[in-house]
C-alpha cells in the first residue's frame, strides 16, 4: 500500500488523471471499475477534459460499475448510475456495449448482482478498481461485519453510513446497497483509492495501521500487491 499526500484536491485529483491516463495509454481496451461520490470526481474531469483534446482517448475503455444503492425513491437524483453517467460515462463517451451497471431501479436486485458477477467473471478482472472510503472504512459498499460476501452481492447498510452525508436529508434514504465483492476488488490490477472530504479523519488513521479485519474493510487493501492511496491532506 503506497500513500500520496497532496496539499488540495486540485493536485489530488491531477495524480489521479496521471496514473489513469497512463494506463489507458498502455492498454486501451482495459476494463475500468467506476465509482461515485465526490473523492474521485475532480480526476474524472480532467479525464473528460483530455478526452476533449484526444477524441480518440478511451474509445475501446470497457467500464463496470462499482456499486448502487437501492430502495431510493423513483427518480432520486441521489443513484449513483446518475452520478457516473454525468461524470464519466457520457463525457467519456462510453458506449452502451461498453458499460455494465446495476439499475438502481431494478425489481430483481439479486438477480442484478448475479448479472454483474458474471459480466466481472466473463470480462474480467478488473484493470483498474475506483474507490472512496467509507466513515467506518467501508470500500464500495462492503460493510463491516465479520464475514463478507465475495461476489457481487445485496448488502444491509450499516447505520454510519446512512447517518453520513447526504444520505441523511433524503425523505427516502435507501433501504439497502448492491455492490461489487471483496473479491472483485482484491483481484483487480490496480486500486486507485482517494480520501477527500469531511468525516475521513478516524478511517485514514485506521487504514495506516497495517493490520487486517472484517470490521474495517479497507484494511482488506493491505494483502494487495499494487494499492494507490491519493490523500488529500485537509481530509486528514
Amino acid at each position: 500500500m503506497n500513500f500520496h499526500f497532496f496539499s488540495d484536491f486540485e493536485s489530488m485529483s491531477a495524480e489521479g488523471f496521471d496514473l489513469i491516463k497512463k494506463e489507458i495509454e498502455k492498454n486501451p481496451n482495459l476494463l475500468f471499475c467506476v465509482a461515485s461520490g465526490g473523492s474521485p470526481a475532480g480526476a474524472y474531469a480532467k479525464l473528460a477534459a483530455y478526452k476533449e483534446s484526444h477524441p480518440e482517448f478511451g474509445d475501446r475503455l470497457r467500464v463496470i460499475k462499482l456499486d448502487e444503492w437501492g430502495g431510493l425513491e423513483p427518480d432520486s437524483p441521489f443513484t449513483s448510475e446518475l452520478d457516473v453517467q454525468q461524470k464519466f460515462v457520457r463525457p467519456m463517451g462510453i458506449t452502451a456495449d461498453r458499460y455494465w451497471t446495476i439499475d438502481p431501479d431494478t425489481s430483481d436486485p439479486e438477480g442484478a448482482c448475479f448479472y454483474m458477477e458474471q459480466v466481472l467473471e466473463r470480462e474480467g478482472p478488473l484493470d483498474i478498481c475506483i474507490l472512496g472510503i467509507g466513515v467506518n472504512g467501508h470500500i464500495a459498499l462492503n460493510e463491516p461485519r465479520e464475514v463478507h460476501q465475495l461476489p457481487y452481492h445485496l448488502c444491509e447498510l450499516a447505520p454510519s453510513t446512512l447517518a453520513n452525508g447526504m444520505l441523511k436529508t433524503l425523505k427516502q434514504p435507501p433501504s439497502f446497497g448492491m455492490t461489487i465483492g471483496l473479491r472483485g476488488i482484491m483481484q483487480s490490477k490496480l486500486i486507485l483509492l482517494f480520501i477527500a472530504g469531511s468525516g475521513k479523519k478516524e478511517a485514514f488513521e485506521r487504514l495506516q495501521k497495517p493490520c487486517v479485519s472484517g470490521q474495517f474493510p479497507a484494511s482488506f487493501l493491505w494483502l494487495h500487491p499494487n494499492v494507490q492511496i491519493l490523500v488529500d491532506e485537509r481530509a486528514v
